[in-house]
């Protein structure tokens, strides 16, 4: 008789994981349920619920995933200073551009009121406006002015990113375009060696 050999419940973990960011990618977070994942993983019901809980918990962890994804993407950059915040951006969009169902969902909200997502989603925010603007590759922290402009534009970095993923109306670049000359709002605000970069970049005067 031929024994099966246990799987490491880490493994196991990422398995269904993987199995849920493709579920919810394909339908949507708000119809990610543990049934759902199981049918797809050919595993039980009482196994998903075992590794993740609930059905929020279930959700949640697909959100965090993304998110984790879109801070690996925006890793540190040793490229040249003025490069940076077009390199930054192109990383940004790839990310959810390749998990685009599920932010969407983010973006509207379907996790809204879940402190442990909230937390996250405010601490890549501040990593892409550090990335963006450069201020983290300098070693500046913003002060409370910036960091409302920042915030600012960070919203609406997001708000029109969502519109052109769900109408695909213009093109990548042109987003991205659009998405840098914004960032010229930020510019007066910015210390050295910063806003030189910024203003480059985004063809600001």
């Amino acid at each position: 008789m031929t024994s099966r050999t246990r799987q490491d419940p880490a493994d196991r973990r990422r398995q269904l994981l993987d199995v849920a960011c493709e579920t919810a990618e394909a339908g949507g977070l708000e119809t990610l349920t543990p049934a759902a994942v199981a049918a797809q993983a050919g595993a039980s019901k009482g196994l998903v619920f075992h590794y993740f809980g609930t059905t929020a918990q279930l959700r949640r962890a697909v959100a965090l995933e993304a998110i984790e994804r879109l801070a690996a993407d925006l890793a540190p950059d040793d490229g040249p200073l003025v490069e940076r915040p077009a390199r930054a951006l192109s990383a940004f969009l790839g990310s959810v551009t390749a998990r685009r169902r599920v932010w969407e969902d983010i973006w509207r909200g379907v996790l809204a009121g879940d402190p442990v997502t909230e937390d996250a989603l405010r601490a890549i925010r501040a990593d892409l406006v550090g990335r963006l603007t450069t201020l983290a590759d300098i070693g500046v922290t913003p002060d409370a002015r910036l960091d409302l402009l920042a915030r600012g534009w960070v919203a609406l970095a997001e708000t029109m990113t969502a519109a052109w993923l769900g109408e695909g109306s213009t093109s990548r670049e042109d987003l991205s375009d659009l998405l840098l000359s914004s960032l010229s709002v930020l510019v007066p605000e910015l210390p050295e060696p910063a806003r030189s970069a910024v203003a480059e970049v985004s063809g600001a005067p």
